[in-house]
């Protein structure tokens, strides 16, 4: 069966969607893909990368102001899922 390919927003890399980490900026709110809305992908390699959270605001359209509360959002999606 064909799976689904998708990119990180992060290394561009593309891979299978189920090895893929959805995200998604709603609300004002970072969180994990809810069924709805736009969202985006990063990889298992990428979620410890230093520049994550730039990457992510620049994905969003976000201020460089938001970046510290990206960081504490994926801290919390890394720690509780």
């Amino acid at each position: 069966m064909h799976s689904p390919v998708r990119m990180c927003v992060v290394c561009r890399g593309r891979f299978p969607q189920e090895s893929l980490l959805r995200l998604q900026y709603q609300d004002s709110k970072l969180q994990v893909f809810v069924g709805f809305g736009r969202s985006f992908y990063v990889c298992q390699n990428c979620q410890n990368a230093p520049k994550l959270s730039e990457h992510i605001t620049k994905v969003c359209r976000l201020d460089k102001k938001h970046k510290e509360t990206i960081k504490s959002a994926l801290k919390e999606i890394f720690l509780y899922g």
